[in-house]
């Protein structure tokens, strides 16, 4: 305890350079003679440290001891600054205070000169709360549990031992011994939400010397050819050495990623200026995707109930008189969500008319054909059959969310 008094003591001098026996005192809850007799202790262990009686004085540091004592050049102590003014960017917000002492330890000045942002753009105060409780759950090793969303969108409850946060490749991840599938796993902090640190601690672990990529694919070697349109992009994520300048303007890029969802997102983040050459199955599945892509743009296909004006004769699509893009709005049954673009596709009234609201599968003669559906049961009917027939959007997890937001806008379900 009174070591512990004796080195806050200190640094309060650093940071203020004079500070009265009666101000010590109140600040460490101790009598005026305690504080003398540690100033006699910190003067025995070879600080300069004094008394200067009289108006305006009390206990003072010798103006060079900091100097004297840091052991670090001025290039040092810039490069402990910068670190620890990172990690108070990433979220560390208890490190600010550390910072400030260390600044004042230091006698450096204009320390605002440099800003740090690891998180991703529009993800900020998220990624930096994680940060913070993974960070808490380390140094006191107490277990972590969050909802967690693989690569693929799978989403899950986890339970876990963090070990070590890491940066790498522009994002920061925490290494962890995951409960829920015992074994040691990586989990980006960006797709991790409802963190809650719990109470139970647990007992250090030793990790693994090196850990699978976060997504525990292989990596996949990738030659791939960009437009020079895309030249920007492509400086800003490969390596010079993996890229070559074709005399045209294109690039030729080899690298390697691992084989997950994330790289077919990546790779057809360029559109049309990248052509993926080998391996040949990645060019068939970025190719099987774009289809995908095209589809869900086609009639019959998506779920917005908007489908774009017509072509003209050149390519353009017809503007409204505010200069925007014409959107027409489709119809589908306010009881299954099927589209109705064909009158044969549509219900019958009483007198033998087409429903304008519902599908001859849901409605026929005025009346539904399974009065007592209700809403949870059409969209487990609408998972079986997509999932049957193939869906275009992708996970289940995907479609079935769609869906929950969907359903309740139309009017056999609306409350």
């Amino acid at each position: 305890m009174k070591n512990s008094r004796l080195f806050q003591m200190l640094y309060l001098l650093v940071e203020r350079r004079s500070l009265t026996a009666g101000e010590l005192a109140e600040r460490f809850e101790v009598s005026q003679r305690t504080i003398y007799r540690d100033i006699d202790a910190l003067s025995a262990a070879g600080i300069p440290v004094y008394a200067q009686p009289g108006q305006g004085g009390g206990i003072r540091l010798m103006d060079q001891f900091v100097l004297d004592r840091a052991l670090l050049s001025p290039e040092q102590q810039d490069e402990v600054l910068f670190a620890l003014q990172a990690v108070l960017a990433a979220g560390g917000a208890g490190e600010e205070e550390t910072l400030s002492r260390l600044s004042a330890l230091f006698r450096r000045e204009g320390g605002d000169w440099l800003e740090v942002d690891f998180t991703d753009w529009g993800s900020a105060g998220r990624e930096k709360e994680n940060f913070r409780l993974a960070k808490r759950a380390i140094l006191d090793r107490r277990v972590l549990a969050f909802t967690y969303y693989s690569s693929s969108g799978q989403r899950t409850r986890r339970q876990a031992e963090p070990a070590r946060l890491v940066f790498k490749g522009g994002c920061w991840y925490l290494r962890a011994f995951c409960r829920t599938r015992r074994d040691w796993r990586v989990f980006r902090l960006g797709r991790m939400e409802e963190p809650v640190l719990e109470q139970e601690r647990f007992p250090p672990r030793l990790p693994p010397q090196s850990l699978e990529e976060p997504s525990g694919a292989s990596p996949v070697p990738l030659k791939l050819l960009f437009r020079p349109g895309a030249a920007y992009r492509v400086r800003d994520y490969f390596h010079p050495a993996q890229v070559t300048a074709l005399e045209d303007g294109r690039l030729l890029v080899e690298c390697a990623f691992p084989g997950d969802g994330w790289l077919l997102g990546f790779l057809l983040s360029f559109g049309e200026q990248l052509e993926v050459l080998s391996p040949g199955c990645w060019r068939a599945q970025v190719e099987r995707e774009a289809k995908k892509i095209v589809g869900v743009y086609q009639t019959g296909q998506n779920m917005s109930g908007l489908m774009g004006y017509p072509l003209d004769r050149r390519g353009r699509q017809g503007p409204d008189n505010k200069g925007g893009t014409i959107m027409e709005e489709r119809k589908f049954c306010q009881s299954c969500g099927m589209p109705l673009d064909r009158p044969e596709d549509c219900g019958t009234e009483k007198d033998g008319a087409p429903s304008r609201d519902y599908c001859r599968y849901c409605y026929q003669n005025g009346a539904f054909t399974a009065p007592d559906a209700d809403m949870e049961g059409m969209i487990a009917f609408n998972l079986k059959f997509n999932e049957e027939n193939g869906f275009p959007f992708g996970a289940r997890e995907e479609a079935e969310r769609n869906m929950r937001a969907w359903f309740p806008t139309l009017k056999r379900w609306k409350k």
